[in-house]
This record gives structure tokens, sequence and C-alpha cells, in this order.
């Protein structure tokens, strides 16, 4: 009998470590892919001002697959910061005239809108040009390099807190000025084509 409790005072343990470290550890948010480029919502259009109505397509205006309120254009904060417009970029995986296909939710879902007057369209070269900007947290080492030239000498190692300014966009790789006055290349996407870096305030 005794026995018996011991196994069961056992079991009573691994189960609580078990339980705990399974709620201690929460998976990292994925980054986005980077696509083309992004939507920017601009604080002076009116219809987002009213909360617009975004409709969303499976193809540029067949199949409507639902509709977004600008307001709850949210999830893209941690990398864009908070902006001064009422919504966060979207990030623009294809473009079919004036038809934008996006990622409009966490889980990379994504879907066709017509911005027509509520938003512009930006190229990451154009978006990311002098702009402030970070590391964003939980990349591999080699993403916070700064090297003198892209694939060249190391300069620094960067951290997650520390910002920079985008002075020009190569490729897959931004010239940046840090905050200690140091000029060099990071990658702003990695190999598998996702953001490296963040931007805006927090």
């Amino acid at each position: 009998m005794p026995g018996r409790f011991v196994v069961i005072f056992l079991i009573v343990i691994v189960l609580g470590v078990t339980g705990s470290a399974g709620f201690a550890a929460s998976p990292p948010r994925m980054r986005p892919y980077t696509g083309i480029g992004v939507i920017v919502f601009s604080q002076s259009d009116n219809a987002l001002n009213q909360d617009l109505h975004l409709q969303l397509y499976e193809e540029p205006g067949l199949s409507r697959v639902g509709m977004l309120k600008s307001s709850r254009l949210s999830g893209n904060e941690w990398i864009f910061g908070t902006t001064d417009s009422s919504a966060p970029p979207l990030v623009v995986s294809a473009r079919k005239g004036d038809w934008l296909r996006v990622f409009y939710d966490d889980a990379g879902r994504e879907a066709w809108i017509e911005p027509q007057n509520i938003g512009r369209f930006q190229s990451w070269e154009q978006f990311l040009r002098l702009q402030t900007g970070r590391m964003l947290p939980g990349l591999q080492p080699q993403y916070y390099q700064l090297q003198q030239q892209p694939v060249g000498r190391l300069l620094a190692t960067l951290t997650s807190k520390q910002v920079f300014k985008v002075l020009k966009v190569e490729n897959n790789w931004g010239m940046v000025l840090t905050s200690q006055g140091q000029i060099g290349w990071v990658r702003w996407c990695d190999h598998d084509g996702r953001l490296t870096i963040g931007t805006g305030k927090n």
C-alpha cells in the first residue's frame, strides 16, 4: 500500500512539472513573409476615420470571402510599432492592377482587396527608406550582424533594443545608421523571405 502512494505521488509531481512547463513556454510569434511590399493606411483618409469596411475576395472581384473593419486591422503592431494611422500596414503578397493580395490576420491567411482611396501600396524599398528600425527579437545570431558591406566584414552585433535609421535598401540588405553613429548593412529579410526588422515606435 505505501508503494502505491509513492507511485501516485510521483505521477502527480511529473504531471505538475510538465504541465507548468507547457504553460510557461509560449510559441514565438511568426514573422510575416515579405511579399512584394505593404499597403499603408493614412490618417488623412476620411474613409479610415469612419471605420471603413474592407471587402475580402478569393480572386479580384470574385468570390467574396469576408469583410474586415479598418479598426480591427491589428496583429502587426509588434512588427510596425504604433503608427499615426488608424491601422498598421498590411503586407502585400501580390498585385493585379489596382487589386492587392494581403495577409490579413496572424494566421497568415490571404485575400484580395481593392484599396481605392483608403491606402497606398509601397514597395519595401519605398517603405523602409528613412524609417526608424530595429532587429526583431528571436532571430538567429547571424541576422543581428552589422556588416561593412553585404556579406562583408563584421562591424558590430546589434540587439533587438537598438534602433537605427534605414538609409537605403538593395535586394535583401538595408544600409543603416545606428544610434551609435555606425553605418553598415543588415539583412531586412531572412533566407526564407520573412521580415527580420521592425519599424515605427514601440
